[in-house]
């Protein structure tokens, strides 16, 4: 459903989302991709967790960090790479920081034709003695994407009043106007899943407002946003598994997002989930 053509208005508000779709795959070193093998280079050290208040803090520099995702500029012309790079690399710690939002991200960017020689073995945190399955969570499979660019509009209360009123009017159920207009799963920009990111959070550099920048969930959603060529696979079945849980990561009851500095994406992201 085209929400801007019930709901007069709405179409100035409007915002262009590029959905990841993940699905389990092989995807080389210099692929965009989630999980999986990074165009490291051989010759630059892995980046290993310094936060002191990290678990999995058990030898000097820490823990490894795991790859989450890579994302070219011949992909992704929607992502504002800084001059000279083409490359995003994003990593995180799996370990436990003690609090919702408190992941620790490294945010690289690169000129691929740069890395000449990549790291073929890169470090993994060492898991063997920790709870089963716990860490696990945060490592995703390596998945290949196939981006989509679809349309999305803001959370209801951060319209205007004027069509506010008039999404509510139309909206009788109270649930269609939220269902249909934010997409879930994986994404990049657009709007983040409502209560999933906490609204006004500034730059913890130049205080700038912060936006979307990657939305990080536990599943793609629904039928309403599945693609339809993947049709309506069973429950517990691995083509289901392969559709709605590609990465098999488990945020939490509900998605996350890196939110990055609107003046200058080169700032620290920061990692939010419910």
């Amino acid at each position: 459903m085209d929400l801007a053509q019930v709901i007069p208005g709405l179409g100035a508000y409007a915002r262009t989302t590029v959905r990841l779709h993940p699905r389990p795959g092989s995807p080389g070193p210099r692929d965009s991709h989630i999980g999986g093998p990074l165009a490291w280079p051989a010759s630059e050290a892995w980046p290993h967790c310094e936060a002191a208040d990290c678990d999995l803090y058990l030898e000097d520099p820490g823990s490894p960090m795991v790859a989450l995702v890579q994302l070219t500029a011949a992909d992704f012309p929607e992502i504002t790479f800084p001059d000279g790079t083409d490359l995003l690399q994003i990593l995180w710690c799996v370990g436990y920081h003690g609090g919702v939002e408190d992941v620790p991200c490294r945010v690289v960017w690169r000129r691929a034709a740069e890395v000449t020689e990549i790291l073929q073995e890169p470090p993994v945190p060492d898991l063997e003695d920790e709870l089963p399955g716990f860490y696990e969570t945060y490592i995703p499979r390596p998945c290949v994407l196939h981006p989509e660019r679809v349309i999305e509009y803001p959370w209801i209360w951060d319209l205007p009043e004027d069509l506010r009123d008039r999404v509510q009017a139309w909206d009788q159920d109270k649930d269609q106007y939220e269902q249909l207009s934010t997409a879930p799963g994986f994404k990049i920009g657009g709007t983040a899943i409502h209560g999933s990111v906490p609204s006004g959070l500034k730059c913890v550099v130049c205080d700038a407002p912060t936006v979307l920048f990657l939305q990080l969930d536990n599943g793609e959603g629904d039928g309403r946003w599945c693609a339809v060529e993947d049709g309506q696979p069973d429950y517990g079945t691995p083509e289901y598994e392969q559709v709605y849980t590609p990465t098999g990561m488990l945020i939490d009851v509900g998605p996350g997002g890196l939110l990055a500095c609107s003046a200058d994406f080169g700032h620290p992201v920061v990692f939010h989930r419910q």
